[in-house]
């Protein structure tokens, strides 16, 4: 009598152990961190005759303006540069709009890959994320790019 008492307090613990794991797991799946949002650009570091180089920090001496560019991953795919607020002069905002204006993104793992060719030809990068900051190291020579969540 004891001995089907402990068996089924046995099956009893398992299935509440299982539970919470499938419940851990359901958890970290939605909580997964997403590129979505509104981003600005902290550094672009590339390497250029062996010397790193951070454009994002050449272009703020040049347009300090480029500081309030905000960089919008949108849940339809698009990835748009939004100069709106910038202060920039109008030129140079519709020019840079207009190169992101057909610009989509996609993840796959921990690759994020952007084209504005609907991905005839695009860049890849890796993806990570450290609190509200994302990392984009490119797969094929560009740089790492790293960005801060607004």
């Amino acid at each position: 009598m004891y001995k089907s008492i402990a068996v089924t307090n046995k099956k009893s613990i398992m299935k509440k152990i299982g539970f919470f794991l499938a419940v851990i797991m359901a958890w970290n799946i939605c909580n997964a961190q997403s590129p979505v949002g509104k981003w600005k650009k902290l550094s672009h570091v590339s390497t250029y005759e062996g010397q790193k180089f951070d454009s994002q920090q050449a272009l703020l001496k040049q347009r300090p303006c480029a500081e309030k560019i905000i960089w919008e991953i949108n849940a339809d795919a698009s990835f748009r540069l939004n100069a709106a607020n910038s202060g920039c002069d109008e030129r140079y905002k519709k020019i840079q709009q207009k190169m992101y204006s057909e610009t989509k993104w996609k993840l796959e793992g921990n690759k994020f890959m952007v084209s504005a060719t609907n991905f005839v030809v695009g860049q890849t990068y890796l993806i990570s994320f450290a609190g509200n900051k994302m990392t984009w190291v490119g797969t094929e020579g560009q740089g790492t790019i790293v960005y801060q969540k607004l």
